[in-house]
């Protein structure tokens, strides 16, 4: 993940209207790896944050797997920890698409996913996202 960013404050932005989360673990080459799908709606201008919990360190992969009905619009993708009713983001990338991967490590700890708009949404956006993590 390319851009850092300063603290970006969920609080400052809209927040979604609805939002669910499955967690599969699965055994890879590397060891056991957890999948966490999180879906919801997206506000045109606005963002939403998933937590999550990495066990050991490890390799992150984070895909933005649908956006509906805009599948072709580019979004920003951030991660960071969690706090209070925000995510304070740390790292993003800002040229995200529907089944590009983003790859990077992480130590043991909680971290957040934040999905957001840079201005392309038109309208609401349904989204669903995986991050598969040690």
């Amino acid at each position: 993940m390319s851009t850092t960013r300063a603290t970006l404050a969920c609080a400052s932005v809209l927040f979604v209207s609805a939002c669910a989360s499955t967690t599969t673990p699965t055994t890879s080459s590397s060891g056991l790896q957890v999948s966490e799908s999180f879906s919801g709606t997206l506000a045109q201008g606005g963002s939403a944050s998933n937590n999550f919990t990495v066990a050991t360190d490890g390799t992150i992969t984070i895909t933005l797997v649908s956006l509906t009905p805009q599948t072709t619009i580019t979004m920003g993708l951030g991660i960071g920890t969690p706090s209070a009713a925000t995510c304070v983001v740390n790292q993003s990338q800002e040229n995200v698409k529907v089944g590009t991967p983003l790859s990077g490590t992480l130590t043991a700890g909680v971290y957040c996913v934040e999905l957001y708009d840079l201005g392309n949404m038109t309208g609401p956006d349904t989204y669903s996202l995986t991050v598969m993590h040690p």
